[in-house]
């Protein structure tokens, strides 16, 4: 019994802290910060937008409910912000719902009827820009972002 009190047990009771003190370290909160987004070249104020913000190519840039989040702004409002965002790479899809559907409407070709815009404004000769050419490091409390609304 006196070796299993001087010995095992104190041998015990440090195995069973070894994970604790392991992982006492790694307990910080992850990073977040804070995504504005202001919107520019809207034809009109008549109607909202709706914001997507994808974390990944898939579903960029008009499967919104594919996106990590998305913001409805109402007709009038120009600006919004997506908050406790985890610090990473992002890419933002705007559009004017004119018609107030909820979805990005397009013609036979494929073409959007209503106002488009992405981060970094890239300009495109056929068809819509890729991920990496409108996506941007989050690595910072606060990021702002100016879209430029193109109708086609």
């Amino acid at each position: 019994m006196g070796l299993l009190r001087t010995v095992l047990l104190p041998v015990a009771v440090f195995l069973a802290l070894v994970p604790v003190l392991a992982g006492a370290g790694s307990l910080q909160a992850a990073e977040t910060g804070s995504i504005t987004v202001s919107v520019s070249g809207l034809s009109n104020e008549n109607a909202g937008c709706i914001i997507a913000l994808f974390n990944e190519k898939k579903g960029f840039p008009a499967k919104t409910a594919r996106a990590a989040r998305t913001l409805t702004i109402p007709s009038g409002v120009t600006s919004a912000r997506f908050d406790a965002v985890p610090y990473g790479t992002y890419a933002l899809t705007i559009f004017h719902d004119r018609n107030g559907n909820g979805r990005l409407d397009a013609n036979f070709l494929g073409m959007p009827k209503e106002g488009v815009g992405t981060s970094n404004n890239p300009r495109t000769s056929f068809g819509p820009p890729s991920f990496n050419d409108a996506s941007f490091l989050l690595d910072a409390p606060e990021k702002a972002i100016r879209v430029n609304m193109r109708y086609l």
